[in-house]
C-alpha cells in the first residue's frame, strides 16, 4: 500500500509490506538507531534465535516494514513492527514488538499496527509497551491483562524437579526451544502431575541486589503456586533467592508492585499469566 505522507519529505512515498529474510540486516541498523539503549548485536542475536522458530502458517514470518523514499526504486526501510508468532495448541499468539518509525515518517506509524493486527482469530500481545503508547494501544482495541509484578519467596517443599524433558510432554518442543536459547527449562512432578516451566535469570535491584528467576512459562499461576515449594528448594541450592512473576501472587510470601510491566492484548483469548514463551522477552533476551 502506498500513501502520500503529510510529514515525509516532499514527493516522498511510503509502502507497508512484510519483512523478508534479507531485510533483517538493515533492520538491525534501523532498530539500533530507534532504540538507543540497545546495540546492533542485540538485534542480530535476537534474529538468529528467531530464525530457529517454527513459522506459523498464514502469519508474517517477521512482521512488517515501512519503505519510504521519493519513488519505489529509491525506497529504504524507515519503520518496522516485529511480529513474533507462536502456537499454544489450537490458539495462535502474536507478540508485537519493537515498533519504530523514523520521525519524518511517523504520520504512517499506525499503518504498521493496522496491517499487523488484521486477523481476528489471532490473539495479539504487547508485553513491553512504553507508557506513552498505552492510550494509543487502547484506542486500537488492546486491553490490559497484567497490571503489575510480584517478587515471590516460597518456602522450600516437596516435589521432584527434573531437567530431563519427557518426550510425551505436550510442551516438550517449547521447553527444548527455550533451552536451546540458553534459558532454564524444567519439569516438576507433584501430586501425580508433571508441569513444565521456563525461567531466565534476573536480578532484583531493591531493596537488595538478589539473584532471582524470572518466570517465562508455566501452564498457569495455579500450577506455579502448586510447584513453587519444589522450585524454591531446587533454586535455593543454586544461590537463587526467589522468583519474579506477573500478577499479584496472593497467598504466597511476596511483594507486589502495581503498574510494573503492564501487558496488553487484542483478540479472542485473554493470555495466561506466566506465559511469555516465544515473545521478545526470550527471543531478544
Amino acid at each position: 500500500m502506498t500513501l502520500e505522507p503529510a510529514t515525509a519529505p516532499v514527493g516522498g512515498r511510503v509502502r507497508c509490506r512484510q519483512i523478508a529474510e534479507d531485510d533483517l540486516d538493515g533492520l538491525a541498523d534501523l532498530l539500533a538507531r530507534g532504540f538507543p539503549h540497545s546495540t546492533r548485536t542485540y538485534w542480530t542475536n535476537g534474529f538468529a534465535r528467531w530464525r530457529t522458530m517454527a513459522a506459523v502458517e498464514g502469519l508474517p514470518r517477521y512482521g512488517y516494514v515501512l519503505d519510504g523514499g521519493p519513488d519505489p526504486s529509491h525506497a529504504r526501510p524507515v519503520g518496522a513492527l516485529l511480529v513474533i508468532s507462536s502456537r499454544r495448541g489450537e490458539r495462535i499468539l502474536a507478540n508485537l514488538s519493537s515498533w519504530y518509525v523514523e520521525p519524518a515518517w511517523r504520520a504512517h506509524s499506525t499503518l504498521l499496527v493496522q496491517m499487523a493486527t488484521k486477523l481476528r482469530h489471532v490473539t495479539y500481545l504487547n508485553v513491553s509497551p512504553a507508557a506513552h503508547t498505552w492510550r494509543t494501544l487502547q484506542a486500537q482495541g488492546f486491553q490490559p491483562y497484567n497490571f503489575g509484578r510480584s517478587a515471590v519467596f516460597p518456602l522450600p517443599g516437596r516435589g521432584v524437579v527434573r531437567e530431563t524433558i519427557p518426550a510425551d510432554l505436550p510442551e516438550a518442543q517449547l521447553l527444548a526451544d527455550h533451552r536451546a536459547w540458553g534459558w532454564t527449562a524444567l519439569t516438576v512432578e507433584k501430586d501425580g502431575i508433571v508441569s513444565p516451566f521456563v525461567f531466565k535469570p534476573r536480578r532484583l535491584d531493591r531493596p537488595a541486589r538478589l539473584p532471582m528467576m524470572d518466570l517465562v512459562f508455566c501452564r498457569g499461576m495455579e500450577d506455579f503456586r502448586r510447584c513453587a515449594p519444589a522450585l524454591a528448594r531446587h533454586f535455593l541450592a543454586r544461590g537463587v533467592a526467589g522468583f519474579l512473576v506477573d500478577g499479584d501472587a496472593e497467598g504466597m510470601l511476596s511483594h507486589y508492585v502495581e503498574g510494573k510491566e503492564p501487558r496488553y492484548y487484542k483478540g479472542p483469548h485473554r493470555p495466561t499469566l506466566g506465559d511469555l514463551a516465544y515473545t521478545e522477552k526470550v527471543v531478544f533476551g
